[in-house]
């Protein structure tokens, strides 16, 4: 074996073995920095929820979202049906003043079994991270990772005790989230599907699917549209009175 092959190799061993010691934390850090939301989004999604009978509803809704390096500011606005329209939940956070206003993480998103923390981004600020064993999900090498909360009120404030992230190896893309009662036993399943490269390159997932394992309930959220731009957000969206609910 040549020299230079055995250097190429003795470099992809290191950067196998840097890989493979990565902490929970710093992996959850890692896939939050590369799939990181873009400064504006707008969104047009479809909400297909169905119950444990099969029996199923539609509701169209708008999303907009404007970030920078100390604020976030989150709206969902229901187009249909009509007797819905105009529906709003809002969500903003201030890493200076380390304050969120908002309704409550664990509140149903438009009485779908989506709740508010299912969709306002990993907070890794409340949550203790560890690896566990690697898994293959469709023969895809992921990396899973329990999610503890840092302390009893986030539990109090969600529908879950801890959770394990599924996250793929080779580009950090999380893929699926379980959800676990304090007894241990599944509650409820998180699945990113379809993902697509943006623009930029970043893989975003077009669908979102939750099963609820107590009730039997399904909630599919599908990204009919999306658009990274600030033309694409109304002057003002983010003022109205009646974004708190």
């Amino acid at each position: 074996m040549t020299s230079s092959l055995l250097a190429m190799l003795s470099v992809f061993i290191g950067l196998t073995g840097h890989c493979w010691a990565q902490t929970g934390s710093a992996l959850v850090e890692q896939s939050l920095q590369r799939h990181a939301p873009p400064n504006d989004v707008f969104e047009e999604h479809v909400l297909v929820m169905t119950d444990r009978l099969g029996h199923y509803s539609l509701r169209s809704t708008r999303f907009y979202a404007r970030r920078d390096e100390k604020t976030s500011r989150q709206l969902y606005v229901i187009e249909s049906p009509a007797e819905l329209k105009g529906a709003t939940v809002r969500i903003d956070r201030d890493a200076d003043a380390g304050t969120r206003r908002g309704p409550a993480p664990s509140t149903p998103l438009f009485g779908t079994n989506l709740l508010v923390a299912d969709l306002e981004g990993e907070q890794s600020g409340n949550f203790r991270y560890s690896r566990e064993g690697d898994l293959a999900l469709e023969r895809i090498p992921h990396f899973v990772i329990r999610a503890e909360p840092a302390d009893a009120s986030i539990v109090r404030t969600s529908s879950y005790h801890d959770r394990r992230i599924y996250m793929r190896k080779d580009n950090l893309f999380v893929s699926r989230i379980d959800y676990f009662d304090g007894k241990g036993r599944m509650a409820r399943r998180l699945a990113m599907r379809d993902p697509r490269p943006d623009a930029l390159g970043i893989w975003r997932a077009t669908m979102l699917l939750m099963e609820d394992f107590r009730d039997g309930r399904r909630t599919l959220l599908k990204v009919e549209r999306r658009v990274h731009s600030p033309d694409y957000i109304p002057p003002g969206v983010f003022d109205w009175p009646r974004g708190w609910q």
